[in-house]
């Protein structure tokens, strides 16, 4: 009988499918190491489906009963949570061993799908509380799988298995969205809660059977690491600080916490201002139109459609075919560089020429190299870290500085139309951050090039 459920089929994958999959990503897999990384392949894929299945139910459940201002202050408030919330995942990790403290992490919010799914079928308005819950959701179970997985891997293997692993990741964002788009006219979003929360289970699975085919592999370079490996399974992080406390004591870790402070600001910031030139230029297309609210808001639909679609297409193709060749042509601490570059370059453009088709080439490239590239690069720098700062300070900077980079952007931006800045006066602003975040990056490349050393 056929293996079943996604461990099943990465089990009965042929041979000659494995080895096509790792010339297309020009990743490197040793003997005895196909069993588990088609596993974590196989749970990121699950996990992103199922994120993303989520983040387009969303919209409908926030906005058939609150304004669109609530989903302003639900990002303001994800930031409050994860501020309690990060100590107290500090503490529990001081208490369980990391493999399992994954598992509790997903099982909560599995656990809190489910109270979703009977509330909304009760008649109770979920919207708000919903779209806080998957902000912490994204940030965290993301956080967990790549705290484990830098866990298991030494710096050479995870920067020889990570952009492989890391494709799993986009095929499912592309998955989930074509699930939700096509699904919700026959489950609704309820129902599509319980798809998501059984793709979650099947990732936990995935993990499970990946972990341990980690630890027991074929052709461990080192059976020494090997039995430490297994025994990694029973200890707990035992650093009794807190997340923010060694983010704040460690200059290596701020480092990395700075530089993701900026790429979420500078990512946002290019958004409002897309926005901006996409809704003058709407404006201005449907002038005169019978409908002009139906006609405006369509010309944005379609706008907005064929950006996502142009964005998943290059985070695609980049993952699979360019990000694994970066890491071993030009290195980690050269890689860096790209996003800075393509931000200096792309902002300092728009701020000579502010038109919403050149803004749109520019964000096509910032969100898929951000997507492929810089996401692989932010995972792949926890490698040389104590488990402390794999599990503790990671879920710190993945989550709040992520969410405390949406608010920073927030700040510029309020600051900005106060003083009038327009859409050239932001793409500055932007480059001038670059500026400051190709300088860090310099320092944050030679400090991992101390800690490999």
């Amino acid at each position: 009988m056929a293996p079943a459920g996604p461990v099943g089929i990465m089990r009965a994958m042929p041979v000659h499918a494995a080895r096509a999959l790792e010339r297309l990503a020009g990743a490197d897999v040793g003997a005895g190491e196909w069993r588990a990384i088609l596993r974590f392949v196989a749970g990121l894929f699950l996990l992103l489906t199922a994120y993303y299945i989520l983040k387009v139910i969303r919209e409908p459940l926030i906005l058939a009963t609150e304004s669109a201002v609530s989903r302003s202050y639900a990002r303001a408030l994800q930031a409050l949570l994860l501020i309690g919330l990060v100590p107290l995942y500090s503490a529990l990790a001081n208490r369980v061993a990391p493999a399992v403290l994954v598992h509790y992490v997903f099982l909560f919010f599995v656990a809190g799908l489910l109270a979703f799914f009977g509330l909304g079928r009760a008649g109770v308005h979920v919207g708000f509380a919903f779209f806080a819950w998957l902000g912490i959701f994204s940030t965290m179970t993301i956080a967990q799988f790549w705290s484990l997985a830098n866990d298991l891997l030494t710096e050479s293997e995870g920067e020889r298995l990570f952009p492989l692993v890391a494709v799993g990741g986009t095929l499912g964002a592309i998955a989930g969205a074509q699930i939700a788009a096509h699904g919700i006219t026959i489950l609704g979003p309820f129902g599509l809660m319980l798809v998501a929360a059984l793709l979650i289970a099947g990732c936990m699975a995935c993990i499970a059977s990946g972990t341990r085919a980690w630890r027991n592999r074929r052709g461990a370079p080192d059976a020494g690491l090997a039995a430490d490996d297994r025994s990694g399974e029973s200890r707990v992080v035992h650093d009794p600080h807190g997340g923010f406390t060694l983010l704040l004591h460690d200059r290596y870790l701020l480092l990395i916490a700075c530089a993701v402070l900026m790429v979420n600001v500078v990512n946002t910031t290019g958004d409002y201002m897309l926005a901006e030139l996409v809704s003058r230029a709407a404006g201005t297309a449907t002038a005169g139109a019978v409908d002009a609210d139906q006609a405006r808001r369509t010309y944005i639909g379609v706008f907005y459609g064929n950006l996502q679609t142009a964005i998943s297409a290059l985070t695609a193709l980049a993952q699979m075919l360019l990000v694994a060749r970066v890491f071993r042509w030009a290195g980690l601490e050269r890689a860096l560089f790209v996003l800075p570059v393509i931000v200096l370059l792309g902002y300092g453009a728009v701020a000579v020429l502010p038109v919403v088709g050149l803004l749109a080439v520019v964000k096509v490239l910032e969100n898929g190299t951000e997507y492929s590239l810089q996401n692989t690069l932010q995972q792949a720098l926890f490698l040389p870290t104590s488990r402390d700062a794999k599990y503790k300070a990671k879920a710190a900077i993945d989550t709040f500085v992520v969410r405390a980079g949406d608010v920073g952007s927030a700040a510029l931006v309020y600051l900005g139309t106060q003083l009038a800045l327009g859409v050239q006066g932001f793409a500055v602003a932007n480059v001038l951050i670059g500026l400051l975040w190709s300088l860090l990056v310099m320092r944050l490349a030679r400090r991992h090039r101390r800690l490999r050393a």
